[in-house]
């Protein structure tokens, strides 16, 4: 590394890669809304594919120079445990990270980057919701000191030892390496597919014209005309297929995400790295960890695997996590999962599970019980089909079944660690320590109250978890066991965030 507070640039190769980056987020984004609504097509026809493909040289040129622009206003260095970064086409702006505000540190390597040795550089801080600070084409060897620089600085902060001598790291320590056969179990359990499905939707409306163009009506397919005379036979060798495409998509999915997956602990964080063609590596200290989930999928349940999901201030929600934004353990078994959750969390124990009351059950048959009985009424006002009111039949039975399984899914413990597990097909645990809630609420509804229950929410960092259901003794007992443990942990007038991430200042100072 260069002296203490030298300003660095980006490699020159950046200016490349910035452009690249650019004209793949354009394509990404906007390409399949033009190609979805014919709009491209009917452009070029009526201007020419001369002048299109000038004016395309003409923006991918100007692009170019607003790369250039940008890589040479570009600057960063690091002073003591501060991360500065200057940036800015038009206007000049200034970031400020200090070291113990760092709760996520991404080296990410696109296949386009690896000829040229250089990565993209990027961390997150609890006040964000998104990448504060992202150094976008830096040397993988800068990248890896950078990193380590600021895991020190943060570590020094945290023992007060600022001025101290350097201590000898402790070597590095794997705690998972997931091989061919899980990553491939893992593709197989998860839902990888069904994003993809929703990525390729504006595609549908084209390929059906490029298909029609090419086979004519569709009455005059052979294939067609024998799927109409089988329509029984069809539909299954469609499903079976469908089923086969979406499978073998969300497993190529997931080699190409988590190939060579390893989960490491290092000098007080955990790092994980993979990826097949662009490689990835994230890096979580422990102190940021604010509650780890088990998940399992329905047929994840059925083949014994799931992922574990770190979650920290600000964690993604449950329906963006396969896509990369989490700190994601896949491909895990039972006992997988219950060692590194016994690694992040020091002595947690799965004991007996407690349901919640009985009187759960009947309220969710209600609601399911209201909500089928006026789609099906609905259904039959639209239609004018009176038989189908004969559906009401079935709604009670229906109703309470889905309630049953509804209930007995969701369960809960609470000791050194507290567990909540909820689902219907699919399972989540959340596993949290009591001391990392933010905010304790307990509500009771006029039915709850006769029935002397309650329903108990605990805020974390990471985002909420209820406990519906439970004896008004216990959740109050709860509540007062997270207040007692947060108040003990925390000294009055020092907040949990202060505490675990530095002052309570602002996770990034910008300057403009």
């Amino acid at each position: 590394m260069a002296e203490p507070g030298q300003w660095h640039h980006l490699s020159p190769w950046a200016v490349m890669l910035l452009w690249v980056r650019g004209v793949i987020d354009f394509v990404r984004e906007n390409l399949p809304l033009v190609v979805g609504a014919g709009a491209g097509a009917a452009f070029i026809e009526a201007v020419g594919l001369r002048e299109v493909a000038l004016a395309a040289v003409v923006l991918l040129a100007g692009a170019g120079l607003l790369s250039l622009q940008y890589y040479r206003r570009f600057r960063f260095r690091l002073e003591g445990d501060v991360l500065f970064v200057q940036r800015g086409l038009f206007e000049r702006r200034e970031l400020k990270v200090a070291a113990d505000r760092v709760q996520h540190v991404t080296i990410d390597q696109p296949a386009y980057m690896r000829p040229f040795g250089v990565v993209r550089f990027s961390l997150e801080t609890p006040g964000g919701a998104t990448t504060e600070v992202e150094l976008p084409g830096i040397a993988r060897a800068y990248a890896e000191t950078l990193r380590d620089a600021l895991g020190a600085a943060r570590t020094r902060a945290a023992a007060g030892d600022d001025e101290g001598e350097a201590r000898p790291a402790p070597p590095a320590r794997t705690l998972f390496r997931l091989g061919g056969g899980g990553l491939t179990l893992h593709g197989v359990v998860s839902n990888y597919a069904y994003v993809l499905a929703a990525a390729l939707t504006p595609l549908l409306q084209p390929l059906e014209r490029a298909a029609r163009a090419r086979f004519g009506p569709w009455e005059e397919v052979a294939w067609l005309a024998w799927a109409s005379d089988h329509p029984v036979l069809f539909a299954g060798v469609a499903l079976a297929t469908l089923l086969f495409a979406m499978v073998t998509a969300s497993v190529l999915a997931a080699w190409f995400r988590f190939f060579d997956y390893r989960l490491l602990r290092k000098e007080g964080r955990y790092v994980q790295t993979s990826g097949l063609l662009s490689r990835q590596e994230q890096a979580l200290p422990a102190a940021k960890l604010q509650s780890v989930d088990w998940v399992q999928t329905a047929l994840g349940r059925l083949l014994g695997r799931g992922h574990l999901v770190c979650h920290q201030y600000g964690g993604v929600a449950p329906g963006v996590e396969h896509l990369g934004h989490s700190f994601l353990v896949p491909g895990l078994d039972r006992a997988s999962a219950t060692r590194l959750s016994a690694e992040f969390w020091p002595g947690l124990e799965v004991g007996a599970w407690r349901p919640v009351h009985a009187a759960y059950r009947r309220v969710q048959a209600l609601r399911l019980g209201a909500g089928i009985t006026g789609t099906v009424l609905l259904v039959a006002a639209l239609t004018g089909e009176p038989r189908a009111a004969w559906m009401l039949l079935v709604v009670a039975p229906l109703a309470w079944g889905l309630a049953h399984l509804q209930w007995r899914a969701l369960a809960w413990q609470s000791a050194r660690y507290t567990l909540v597990r909820r689902g219907l097909l699919g399972r989540r645990t959340v596993q949290f320590p009591l001391e990392h809630v933010q905010t304790v609420t307990l509500r009771q509804s006029w039915f709850q109250r006769r029935r002397r229950l309650a329903s108990l929410e605990l805020v974390l960092p990471s985002g909420p978890v209820s406990i519906p259901y439970i004896e008004e003794a216990e959740a109050r007992r709860m509540a007062d066991e997270a207040l007692f443990r947060v108040e003990r942990l925390f000294p009055r007038g020092v907040t949990p965030a202060a505490a675990q991430g530095g002052t309570g200042e602002p996770d990034v100072l910008d300057v403009t």
